[in-house]
């Protein structure tokens, strides 16, 4: 606990103090039960949390451009708060951490004192079934579900195995405390002068597990960074030349999937400008910001990592019990946030159900139809930026930005393209992973 009441976690770091950095971790279940809650959270809400400075790929400027977009865009006032605040699959799970930084265990009910409907959404800015919208009520507990996950039937965390102690590597590795991990490390640093190795134990809150959250999705040493405060370097991943094999023989294709067609707009040097798009790629990518960052990982766990959330994917088999690993390793939408677009083939949550005192309410579909899509079908174009940026298309904004680019038109040129399925999880990475996705994606990789 915190000088002011607050909750936290501890941490003892093992800090070469010559070098100044930390050699590894040690620490009861509570806090790596927090390092596997990352896996749960959607894109969208680590962005939201990270005040929209993430600096992932172009995850800022898509937040952003739901932002910025007007609510009749959007199949109905909900969509757009669904896609800025995303909710946690395995809440119940994460209402369980002593120290939270996400609050997806939200009840909304219909602001009509008089509505005898007995639902309930976890969506703001959702409606009710009698018409009316709904307000905050609480936070729902693993308890007040009619149907709670089955945590309490094994020893441990919320999500770790029950050990007496684990050990973190500077990069987020876990494992049981053993001989065959002290070993490791010895191989790794050698045996330090007893005089040379510093034990600290950090307290960390809410903020300093956020910190640790940003660190851990751009740095390849957070723990060293928290410790001693170190600033975050900027993001370089400017480019990334995405292999043409990007998923080999494992790529199952959705025999739903219906073909995205884009004009390209781009220097004849193979520079992209920008992209004229219908309502189907906005929504694919507007789609990511509910993603779990643990599918990503196992969508795309090939690739090369610009931090260390995928040493915590991998520690899962080991050190997290064996009925929350499908939960961690492939973690679920949250009901009703399903796309129709599915190309990641997330699975979606069943609707829950609480009673609290005497009365059940059941969850309630926020999009209030059974309409898949959260931006209105119909011959709206928009324009796209390499960095993601969306925005409507009209001739006054585009002539602004062709004069601000400083371009001259004659080096410009026009390309009609389809994208398939592959070339759709193609951007869906590279939105991840990159700063200019469009390039990544559209343009011929180098060799």
């Amino acid at each position: 606990m915190s000088n002011n009441g607050e909750p936290t976690v501890a941490v003892k770091l093992f800090i070469d103090k010559e070098k100044k950095r930390v050699l590894y971790a040690e620490s009861g279940s509570e806090f790596v039960d927090v390092l596997f809650s990352f896996l749960t959270l959607p894109l969208g809400r680590i962005v939201h949390l990270l005040g929209k400075r993430s600096q992932v790929g172009c995850l800022d400027e898509l937040y952003k451009s739901v932002e910025s977009l007007s609510e009749d865009h959007f199949q109905t006032k909900a969509c757009k708060a669904m896609l800025l605040s995303p909710c946690n699959a395995a809440a119940a799970h994460c209402s369980q951490l002593k120290v939270k930084v996400d609050d997806s265990n939200r009840m909304y009910r219909c602001k009509d004192a008089s509505c005898g409907c007995a639902i309930f959404s976890s969506v703001p800015d959702a409606t009710c079934a009698c018409g009316h919208p709904v307000q905050y009520i609480k936070q729902w507990t693993k308890k007040e579900l009619s149907d709670p996950p089955m945590v309490e039937k094994s020893e441990g965390g919320a999500f770790a195995i029950s050990v007496p102690k684990f050990i973190i590597t500077d990069d987020l590795y876990v494992a049981p405390s053993c001989t065959s991990i002290m070993f490791s490390l010895i191989e790794k640093f050698g045996i330090p002068q007893k005089g040379n190795i510093e034990e600290k134990v950090l307290q960390l809150n809410s903020n300093k597990i956020t910190s640790l959250l940003e660190r851990a999705m751009l740095t390849k040493q957070p723990l060293t960074g928290l410790c001693f405060d170190v600033a975050i370097a900027p993001s370089v991943t400017d480019l990334c030349n995405l292999p043409e094999n990007l998923f080999g023989a494992q790529f199952v294709a959705d025999p739903k999937f219906r073909a995205i067609n884009v004009r390209l707009v781009q220097l004849k040097e193979d520079s992209v400008l920008y992209a004229e798009v219908g309502q189907d790629f906005v929504d694919l990518a507007f789609g990511l910001l509910t993603i779990p960052l643990g599918t990503m990982m196992k969508s795309f766990n090939q690739l090369p990592q610009v931090g260390c959330i995928d040493n915590i994917y991998k520690s899962v088999d080991g050190s997290a019990k064996q009925e929350c690993q499908t939960m961690l390793l492939s973690p679920k939408l949250p009901p009703y946030f399903g796309c129709s677009n599915n190309i990641l083939q997330v699975e979606e949550s069943v609707p829950r159900q609480l009673r609290i005192g005497q009365t059940s309410f059941y969850e309630w579909n926020p999009r209030y139809s059974t309409d898949r899509d959260y931006i209105k079908a119909g011959p709206m174009k928009f324009m796209v930026t390499n960095d993601l940026h969306i925005h409507p298309f009209c001739l006054t904004s585009t002539l602004e930005f062709l004069r601000a680019s400083k371009i001259p038109t004659g080096k410009l040129v026009q390309k009609e393209l389809t994208l398939n399925q592959t070339q759709a999880l193609k951007f869906l990475w590279a939105t991840f992973g990159t700063r200019k996705a469009l390039s990544s994606l559209l343009l011929p990789s180098k060799k």
